[in-house]
Formats: structure tokens, C-alpha cells, sequence
């Protein structure tokens, strides 16, 4: 017989959020993993304490934001899925009743928290969480960059009008002035014209038809993203409007220590990688080695990267060069700087090219790619491969926070494991405290040993004791 469901139409029906939620969601192991209540004290001074209206709570902000990264859905559809998702209404501590925020709250929210640098600190928090957990060992890290599409068209560029000095804009009010006069013509005070070069008839933004003009970053800006700039990394690839993104990764185990955003440049990966080991550096991080690809063999980045006293592994061609001397002494402050940065950039490359000729680098250069790995997850996974929003700003936001969920995922699967019982950490403390390698034969004879020992000394202490 078919079956036909027949609506009931309760009146009144009992049902708790704590029991729409699966024990074993996701939702609710991030709960458990993270205690975001740190984030009220974090911007408690950007609200005033006795004026204005009442703001969302900022944990309630910090879970929307969580969310809407994790799941990758915008902030406006969140707050429409927010209303009848029991599962994000439960991580969010949001009953049926209570009312979801307005995307224009969570937009106002984001863009001060942002100002006021605090996804950097909640992103120093959660990297700080895996290390607790000791998920983290930073001893060998990545660093790379991808690039992120922005969100404009390649026909919102528009050519940059040149500045001119105030001598030639005072001749040109003069003359303005002069030819209204002359025409029974008041005279306005709006600027002229400009004349020459920038008075040539230019394609307006938004016009599809750019036939026979050459777009370049230093002639045209994005009149939808002017921190956009149009980069290819490759022949092979079309140059279009985009973001550099670049993330400092542990590479053991896949936590990203540090992530930003910056205006694509050829120079911007080796800056970038730089100010992120010194920040994981300031937060009490040793990294041994750092692994790179071809971008990265720089003889000043090597170089600024061996004081921070971090071992370049990266792919550099040639052999040893011999170091750069000059036949005549100079007096010249700035040319003796030169020279000295020459020379030190000689020795950091002939260092980087003994460490890949040692066998650690082929131990240790091929888990670069899980860098490469946590990009795609980023793309694929969390909307990293397109701009969310308009300017830097954002772009550096939306890096951060992709980092962040990444990294609440990786402390969520390890977080289970760690837990062990007593006599298992106790025996595993002794056993690392000895040096045992239970792998090897002398280890495993090694604990034999013990354990008689042990017996031995429960049954007869005084024979222990000669022992």
C-alpha cells in the first residue's frame, strides 16, 4: 500500500534546541575545543561604558563570524540560516526566541574590530590554544603566497588623472576666469579642466569597450577596488585585478601560525614572510627551518632571515659564488652599506646552498607541499578563492579568519587524542625522561630490565637496594 504523510497541525509542540543538536556534531566539538569569552575584554575599550545603545554581545559576533567562515556563507545568508538552523542557533546561545542580529550589525562590527587589529588577536589566541594542546611544534615551518581574485571587473579600471603643481592650477583659475569675463560670464569657482596629457578623452570605468589602451598599475586604478592590482604569476597566466595572501604554516602539523593580506607586488612575498617569523618569534615561537619555493632565494631575504636566526631550505640553483670585493676603498656611507649588503647576501645564498646539498633537505623540503595543501582547502572549502568584500582591509580579514576556522578544525581532531590516563603519561614521561626507543632492540631489552627491576624491588628491597 502507498504511503501518504497526513499534516497533524499541533498546536503546541515540546522540543529543546540541546536536543535537535547531535552529540557528536562538529559544532559541538568546537565548543568544547575554544572558550571564546576572551573576546569581551579584547574590545571592551571600543565601546563607550555609559553612552549609547547596548551593542550585540561581541562572543555572539565572534561565533557568527566562525560560522559564516567555516560553512562559507555570507554574512547575509548566515543570519537567514541563523533563524531556522537549531545546530547554529545552539553554538551561537541563541534560543528560538531570541532575535539573530542584522547583517548591517555584523557588517559595522567587522569592519571595527578590524580597525582595531582584533582578528590578528583572536587568531594569536587560537594558534596559542593549539600550542597549549601541543599540537604545535614550530620547528620547521612554510611560508607562501596565492593569489585571491578581488571583486572588480577588468573594466572598472580607469586611468589615474596626473597631479599638477599649484602654480599651473592658480595660471589655469586665471585664465577661467579671465575668458568668463570677458563673456559677461560670472566667475565660478569650480577648478578647470586639466589640459595636455590628462585632457585626452580616457575610457570611464565601467565601459567594456577598451580597445587598443594598456592597462598598468601605475597608469590605472579600480575605480570598485583601488587596493586591487592586476598581477599574473606566469606567461601562462591572464593578469587580473587580485590579492596576495600568505599564510606561515607548521608544517608537522598543518596549524597556521600566521596569515595576511597584501597588494600584489613582486617583492611582496619575501616582505610578508619576514614581518610573520618575526611574529611568531614575539609570541614566544623558536623555528629552526624554514622551507620556500623559488621566490624565496633572495640574497637580502636570505640574508634578514638568517639574523632572525631561522635556516633557509629552499630550492636555489648554482654552485658556491665567490663573495664580492672592489679594488678601491670607499668613504662614502652609503656605498660602504651597499657593499656590506652585498657581501652578506653572497654568504646567505652560498649558506642556503650548502643546506640543500645536506641530506636534511631532502628530508624535510618535500612537506612543503601541505602548505599547498592548506591553500586549496582554503579555496576549496572556505571561500578564500575569491575576495569577500572591497579593500585591503577586508581582504586581510577575510585571510585571517580563513586561517582561524582552519586551524579550529585541526584542534578539533587532535583535541581527542590527547587525553590519556594516568599510568599511561606516567610511563610515557619515565620513557621519554630515559631516552628509551622501544623501535630498537636495546630499548625494548632496556624496559625489560626495568620491569624486573620493578618486580624485584616490590618483593625484595633489600635485594633492590644491592642491585
Amino acid at each position: 500500500m502507498l504511503g501518504q504523510q497526513r499534516p497533524k497541525g499541533s498546536m503546541f509542540q515540546m522540543v529543546t534546541i540541546e536536543e535537535l543538536v547531535p552529540k557528536d556534531h562538529f559544532l559541538r566539538q568546537l565548543d568544547a575545543a575554544v572558550d571564546f569569552s576572551f573576546i569581551r575584554e579584547r574590545v571592551r575599550h571600543l565601546y563607550c561604558e555609559d553612552n549609547g545603545r547596548p551593542s550585540i554581545d561581541p562572543e555572539l559576533a565572534l561565533r557568527m563570524f566562525v560560522l559564516s567562515y567555516l560553512y562559507d556563507i555570507s554574512e547575509n545568508r548566515l543570519c537567514e540560516e541563523i533563524t531556522m538552523h537549531a545546530g547554529y542557533r545552539w553554538f551561537c546561545r541563541l534560543d528560538f526566541h531570541d532575535p539573530v542580529p542584522d547583517r548591517t550589525t555584523l557588517v559595522k562590527t567587522r569592519q571595527r574590530w578590524g580597525r582595531a587589529g582584533v582578528f590578528a588577536d583572536v587568531m594569536r589566541h587560537v594558534v596559542l590554544a593549539c600550542v597549549e594542546a601541543g599540537l604545535v611544534s614550530a620547528d620547521v615551518l612554510a611560508v607562501d603566497g596565492t593569489l585571491v581574485k578581488a571583486r572588480a571587473a577588468t573594466k572598472s579600471l580607469e586611468a589615474i588623472q596626473p597631479p599638477i603643481c599649484l602654480e599651473e592650477y592658480l595660471a589655469r583659475v586665471r585664465k577661467q576666469d579671465e575668458a568668463n569675463h570677458d563673456g559677461d560670464e560670472p566667475p565660478g569657482d569650480n577648478p578647470p579642466a586639466a589640459t595636455g596629457s590628462a585632457s585626452r578623452k580616457h575610457r570611464k570605468a565601467g565601459d567594456p569597450n577598451f580597445r587598443n589602451e594598456t592597462f598598468r598599475n601605475a597608469t590605472h586604478r579600480s575605480k570598485t577596488d583601488p587596493d586591487a592590482r592586476l598581477y599574473a604569476k606566469g606567461s601562462h597566466q591572464e593578469a587580473k585585478l587580485r590579492y596576495m595572501v600568505h599564510n606561515l604554516m607548521d608544517v608537522r602539523s598543518g596549524v597556521i601560525l600566521e596569515a595576511c593580506a597584501t597588494r600584489c607586488s613582486g617583492t611582496a612575498e619575501r616582505e610578508a614572510a619576514l614581518e610573520m617569523v618575526r611574529s611568531v618569534k614575539r609570541m614566544g615561537l623558536d623555528p629552526g627551518y624554514l622551507l620556500g619555493d623559488g621566490n624565496y632565494t633572495a640574497g637580502a631575504f636570505l640574508s634578514e632571515l638568517l639574523e632572525l636566526g631561522v635556516e633557509p631550505l629552499v630550492p636555489i640553483q648554482g654552485e658556491i659564488e665567490p663573495l664580492p670585493c672592489w679594488q678601491r676603498r670607499t668613504f662614502d656611507l652609503d656605498r660602504k652599506r651597499k657593499r656590506k649588503e652585498s657581501v652578506e647576501a653572497a654568504k646567505a645564498r652560498n649558506h642556503a646552498r650548502l643546506l640543500r646539498a645536506d641530506a636534511i633537505y631532502e628530508r624535510l623540503y618535500p612537506l612543503r607541499s601541505r602548505l599547498e595543501h592548506g591553500f586549496a582547502e582554503g579555496k576549496g572549502c572556505h571561500g578564500l578563492d575569491e575576495a569577500r568584500g572591497y579593500g585591503l582591509l577586508a581582504m586581510d580579514i577575510q585571510a585571517k579568519m580563513t586561517a582561524i576556522v582552519q586551524n579550529l578544525k585541526r584542534l578539533v581532531r587532535f583535541k581527542p587524542r590527547r587525553p590519556r590516563g594516568g599510568v599511561l603519561a606516567m610511563a610515557a614521561s619515565t620513557q621519554m625522561r630515559r631516552g628509551w626507543n622501544m623501535n630498537t632492540r636495546p630499548g625494548r631489552i632496556s624496559h625489560i630490565v626495568h620491569l624486573l627491576h620493578s618486580v624485584v624491588a616490590g618483593l625484595c628491597p633489600a635485594l633492590a637496594s644491592t642491585s
